[in-house]
């Protein structure tokens, strides 16, 4: 009888004390999802003539997302997120060229609930040529080259996927008398100007030289003569990586055979000669120039 007493007042105790407690309040409030990330994008020097940027690479973005405490950022480029709750940034790529990304903005708001929004950029971004390009292709200032027509294999082809004139080599001077050994180009350093003095008549691709000819038809070797094929002038630059350089033009700048391309990968340079290759149906093209007083 004494020991279910004491229990019982155990128990009435133990009753007594869970009443006295009162339950800790642990709710988190309103959970509001965040709004829909809007996102301002700015390319910086972005206008009507540079409609992808200045060349920096660099662009402003702003997020605005109700409810949202921090934002990670994908830039669409490889490079790991940008995790902050600023809602502003400034960010540059590191390519080279003009390239389009998706930019991915993730709102988070109270425990973890997230909103996402993307937005495209189409960017350029220049290429800061070695010096020791520039000096050799402009001497600091204006520098004349032709194609090395005594040199064996001055003009070539091959697949695309090696990088010797493999299918054709050309003997020195076989193109002699088709208005290709007389062409000068000229690259001037101030405002990266290129003169190309044609003696009006290039030598190229029947299918390509209708850039200067529009009138032209059929395929095969040619020599467009006359006012058509006139000196011409307009800008050059630069591409590459660290390990590959490039010489570029807009419009109708080229280097040897006119085969529609602009763009010229350096593969051997010194101060009086460069091989260079670019690439083009059915392979890759290849010349060498030599510098000229």
């Amino acid at each position: 009888m004494i020991q279910y007493i004491k229990q019982t007042f155990l128990f009435i105790a133990v009753l007594l004390l869970a009443g006295s407690c009162n339950k800790d309040d642990y709710k988190f409030g309103s959970l509001d999802t965040p709004g829909k990330p809007v996102l301002t994008l700015t390319i910086n020097g972005k206008d009507a003539t540079h409609p992808n940027g200045d060349g920096t690479g660099t662009i402003q973005l702003n997020i605005s997302s109700e409810h949202a405490y921090n934002y990670k950022v994908d830039f669409g480029d490889g490079q790991p997120s940008k995790t902050s709750t600023v809602n502003a940034y400034t960010y540059t790529y590191k390519h080279t060229g003009i390239k389009k990304f998706t930019v991915t903005v993730y709102a988070s708001g109270k425990a973890g609930i997230t909103s996402t929004n993307t937005v495209e950029v189409e960017i350029y971004r220049a290429f800061t040529p070695n010096p020791e390009l520039v000096s050799m292709l402009t001497n600091n200032g204006t520098k004349r080259w032709r194609v090395d027509k005594d040199a064996p294999g001055h003009l070539g082809v091959s697949g695309a996927d090696v990088f010797t004139p493999a299918w054709w080599a050309a003997a020195p001077n076989e193109k002699d008398g088709l208005g290709i050994y007389d062409d000068i180009y000229t690259f001037n350093v101030n405002g990266n100007v290129f003169t190309h003095t044609t003696h009006n008549d290039l030598f190229g691709k029947k299918e390509y030289l209708k850039d200067f000819d529009p009138t032209l038809t059929g395929t095969g070797d040619y020599t467009l003569a006359g006012p058509k094929a006139a000196d011409y002038t307009e800008t050059f630059g630069y591409d590459g990586s660290a390990t590959e350089e490039f010489i570029t033009f807009p419009v109708k700048g080229h280097l040897g055979l006119y085969l529609g391309v602009h763009k010229y990968q350096v593969l051997e340079r010194t101060d009086t000669h460069m091989t260079l290759r670019c690439v083009q149906d059915p392979g890759a093209w290849y010349v060498k120039l030599i510098a000229i007083q």
